[in-house]
Formats: C-alpha cells, sequence, structure tokens
C-alpha cells in the first residue's frame, strides 16, 4: 500500500505543515507491515500522548471490575465512566508537576481528584476528562501490587511485543505550536505518557485485534461530537465499515492510531509538531480510501437562521482555555486563548448546535 504515491504523499504533508519528522506505519489482515520515516529514521521515539489511552484503558479491562465504582467521585460512577470520558468530571487538576516524580504521585494526586469539579451530571455528555484516566490507572495498580508504569509492562506493552515502548523521554524534540521542553509530568503518565517508535505503535494495534477480550473497548459509550466513544478508542463509520482509534497531542508531538476490525488493517503516525495532525489526517484519508474505497465523509453546511449562531456570542472557558464566540453571519468566529496563545478562527454550521472550524489554525 506505501507505494510511490502514498510515499510522496508523506513528504508533502510533512512539508506543507511544516513537520520536521513524522514516520507511518500500516498493517494488513494477513500481517504485512510497511513503515515510512520523513525527517528521521524509522526507529525514532517519539512522544504519542494520548495513544497512550487505549493502552491504559486495556490494562483496566485486563485487571478491573467494568462496572465497579471508583471510591473517589460519586458512587455511580463506574470504572466505565472514566474509560468512556461520561463521567461529568473536569479533565484536569492544575500544575500537575507539584505531585513529584516518585512512586507516590499518582495516589497522591487521586487524593485530591475528589476537588474535581463536576460539570455535568453522569451519563448527560460525553466530556474529555484525563482525570479520570489518572483514577483508572491509579485503581489498576492497586490492583496489579505495583506501579501503574510496571502493570502497564506486564499486561499490554511486553505481551503485545512493545520493545521499544516506556515512559521515558522522546528521541526528537517537540516542535510547532505548544512545544514544550519541560518534563512530562508522572502523574499524567496513564493519560498520554507513553514514548515510542512506529513499529512499535503497529504491533500494538495489530495486538489489539488479535486479542479477543479487546472487543468490549470497541462497544459505543459515549457521543462525543463526532461519531462514537467506547473505552479508549474514538469510533467512526467510513463507506459503512467501523474504524476505531486515538489521537494523540502533548508539546510539540502528535500521533494517531486507527484500526478497522473487519479488515484487520491497522494505521498509525507519529509526528513532532503541533501542526502534525493536519498532515496526519490527510495521510488517514489516503490510506481509508484506498483500505475502503472512500474517505471519510464532509459533513453538509446547515444554513441556519441569524439567531440561532446569535445565541452562541459570548465567552466560554475551562482551566487551560477561554473561547470568544461571536456571530459572523450563518457561521461563528472568534477567539481560541489557550497555553497563553490567541488564535482567531471562523465556524460553519453542521448541524444546529454543532460547527466546523473551516480558518485559522
Amino acid at each position: 500500500m506505501l507505494d510511490s504515491t502514498f510515499l510522496q504523499a508523506c513528504e508533502d504533508a510533512a512539508a506543507r505543515w511544516d513537520v520536521p519528522a513524522l514516520t507511518l506505519g500500516i498493517a494488513l489482515e494477513d500481517g504485512t507491515t510497511d513503515l515510512h520515516a520523513v525527517g528521521c529514521e524509522l526507529d525514532t521515539r517519539f512522544r504519542i500522548a494520548s495513544v497512550t489511552k487505549p493502552m491504559t484503558a486495556g490494562l483496566a479491562v485486563c485487571l478491573l471490575d467494568l462496572d465497579a465504582p471508583t471510591g473517589v467521585w460519586s458512587p455511580e460512577v463506574t470504572l466505565a465512566h472514566l474509560l468512556s470520558h461520561m463521567s461529568g468530571y473536569d479533565c484536569e487538576l492544575g500544575d500537575l508537576h507539584r505531585f513529584g516524580d516518585g512512586d507516590d504521585a499518582l495516589e497522591t494526586a487521586v487524593g485530591e481528584l475528589g476537588t474535581v469539579r463536576r460539570l455535568v451530571p453522569l451519563d448527560t455528555a460525553w466530556s474529555y476528562a484525563n482525570t479520570g484516566y489518572w483514577l483508572a490507572g491509579a485503581l489498576a495498580a492497586r490492583a496489579a501490587g505495583t506501579s501503574f508504569e510496571e502493570a502497564l509492562r506486564k499486561h499490554v506493552i511486553r505481551p503485545a511485543g512493545m520493545a521499544s515502548t516506556d515512559f521515558d523521554a522522546p528521541e526528537v524534540d517537540g516542535s510547532g505550536p505548544n512545544a514544550s521542553s519541560d518534563p512530562y509530568p508522572r502523574v499524567r503518565r496513564a493519560s498520554g505518557g507513553l514514548v515510542s517508535d512506529i513499529a512499535d505503535v503497529v504491533r500494538f494495534g495489530q495486538w489489539h485485534l488479535r486479542e479477543a477480550w479487546t472487543v468490549v473497548q470497541r462497544h459505543p459509550r459515549g457521543k462525543p461530537v463526532g461519531g462514537v466513544y467506547g473505552l479508549g478508542l474514538f469510533g467512526e463509520r467510513v463507506a459503512g465499515v467501523d474504524v476505531w482509534g486515538h489521537p494523540g497531542s502533548y508539546g510539540g508531538f502528535q500521533s494517531s492510531l486507527l484500526v478497522v476490525p473487519e479488515r484487520g488493517a491497522v494505521f498509525a503516525a507519529l509526528t513532532n509538531s503541533g501542526n502534525g495532525s493536519r498532515a496526519v489526517a490527510e495521510l488517514e484519508d489516503l490510506w481509508l480510501e484506498r483500505l475502503l474505497g472512500a474517505r471519510r465523509a464532509v459533513a453538509p453546511t446547515v444554513e441556519l437562521p441569524a439567531e440561532v449562531p446569535e445565541s452562541f456570542r459570548g465567552r466560554y472557558a475551562n482551566e487551560d482555555t477561554s473561547l470568544e464566540v461571536a456571530p459572523g453571519g450563518p457561521a461563528l468566529a472568534g477567539t481560541v486563548v489557550a497555553n497563553g496563545e490567541s488564535v482567531e478562527f471562523e465556524a460553519r454550521a453542521v448541524g444546529e448546535r454543532t460547527f466546523e472550524v473551516v480558518d485559522g489554525r
């Protein structure tokens, strides 16, 4: 599948989106694997960020009862709610460096999770919450009688044959928007702390498809803005076929893992750029077109009465991001401020309450 046209597409996407280093890997049902690198060696290790989440979710499925309460948040909140982002609790817990880098860091943070505000009631809305993954990681560590890191190595990383994957430092620096050279907080590892190379990420995808028990991760439990969410995996349909996966973004690294169970196929891409997801999205669509005969569908623009966009005028904020929204005719426009950086945007309507950003980084 990685013929000269696909390889050129990799080069072009990396250049178009200013991605210094990119690696891409695919695997087919017959076990055939193809890997390609742009601007680095194939075995270069990147921070994979939230591509860690399906691995943490797999660990939790191995060791814990999905219907059990967490013992920290409200009694009706179960492990499944944590892994599907349906708990309703906030995403973050302030500066995580305050918990240090010792073996007790995660447990110490769990002691403060009871202070996290609840944004919406249970099962009301899908709301991305890294906090839920830190709690799930701590519960798995307790069940294993080890640290979270060693539990993940024993039950996921080693069984999947991921010899180059661990929680150390990446071999390239992050670049572009939100790049950071700060040490990765240990508390954050369960939601996105792994460092890996492209071959290992593909191996994880293959292992995930081989293991019958992982199917529970691919049952829809939440409804994000687009598609569905299971346990550590987003789900969507392309040409009538289920595609599951997870992106990752942290500190100037962006990554992606996709699996297509019906075809036994895996796609993975790693970049060291805050613009990397833009390049990866192009390559995902090319892969999907070759595998399934179609790219992702583009939602049509919906014409809304002027009072609907006007009703969204205002300021929205969470712990680390604020959004000033103003109507721009049938569309929305405004400014996002995140990590001290301000970015203008314009968004078209694709539903009565759903808008897609079409302009601005």
